[in-house]
């Protein structure tokens, strides 16, 4: 084959190449995902004073924005997560979820019967597409009963951590605080006893929106740290658990951490779990390698 011949079949290559990515990137670009919504309770009915969720799940959302809208008002309640008339009792919950679905849930709190009514979750695109639900606020309260419980490490090794969390649920809202008590001792996080190994995280749940957690970790437990813990919502109710630190023997405790130094060293050792053997092994071939190469030019 001439030299003229085989360039000009390189250039025929060349375009045909070129043609084919831009004719893949337009097609890339062409395919628009179209936006739908997931099967979500359409119709929700609760008492007045108790917190509304209105659902809406959609998959192949993009960038296109979401809005929630009363059907009987001529504005919308949200635009994304921003409130569009700023109503104390209203948010939105917003999250990213697997397969590309996206959550923008409506959040009512402390219905009353006015939410009563028709809203639609809407998606801005060329193509409106909208997804309704009822809500129903009956005119009666629920009567519910304060409650609380408590769950968490009940059988511990000395040294390691515990963890107890405790749920308080209010009758109409969530209670302000939550107290801890060791054996019949208030736990105070600056008390020379427990200052840099306990966390206490406190927070309240949306959903349902009469509840408070609370959340209690020892990062560092002792055999003194056994015994009854107590705690107790601001509105006095009480729940216990028994926790109890296992005496590990010393030595035990010492083997383990000479393993975990043992296995980390191993690890600086051998990076990305090359051993020193493959190391030498791998130099020696590159050695024999330029040997080989060295041997023929010189011929």
């Amino acid at each position: 084959m001439s030299d003229s011949t085989w360039r000009l079949l390189s250039t025929v290559v060349l375009i045909l190449f070129v043609l084919l990515i831009t004719v893949s990137a337009y097609s890339s670009k062409r395919r628009v995902l179209v936006p739908n919504f997931l099967p979500t309770k359409t119709n929700v009915t609760v008492h007045m004073g108790e917190l509304a969720v209105l659902q809406c799940k959609i998959r192949n959302l993009g960038p296109k924005q979401v809005s929630w809208r009363k059907v009987s008002l001529d504005y919308p309640l949200t635009v994304g997560t921003l409130l569009f008339d700023n109503q104390e009792d209203l948010s939105v919950d917003h999250k990213k979820l697997r397969g590309m679905v996206t959550q923008y849930n409506l959040i009512i709190k402390r219905a009353q019967p006015r939410h009563s009514g028709k809203y639609e979750c809407q998606i801005s695109a060329t193509n409106i597409h909208t997804h309704h639900v009822y809500l129903t606020v009956l005119d009666s309260p629920l009567h519910i009963e304060p409650a609380i419980n408590i769950r968490g490490t009940e059988y511990v090794s000395r040294y390691e951590e515990i963890r107890l969390d405790c749920n308080a649920t209010g009758a109409v809202r969530a209670p302000d605080d939550i107290d801890w008590f060791h054996n019949g001792h208030m736990i105070v996080k600056d008390d020379l006893r427990w200052r840099g190994r306990i966390r206490i995280h406190k927070y309240k749940p949306e959903v349902p929106g009469r509840s408070l957690i609370s959340s209690l970790v020892i990062e560092y437990s002792l055999l003194s740290d056994g015994g009854r813990y107590v705690c107790r919502s601001s509105d006095l109710e009480t729940v216990s658990m028994d926790v109890n630190v296992l005496n590990t023997p010393e030595k035990d405790v010492n083997k383990r951490e000479k393993d975990t130094v043992s296995r980390s060293t191993s690890k600086m050792d051998r990076p990305n779990g090359t051993s020193s053997g493959s190391r030498t092994f791998s130099s020696t071939s590159i050695l024999i390698i330029l040997l080989t190469v060295c041997s023929l030019v010189t011929r």
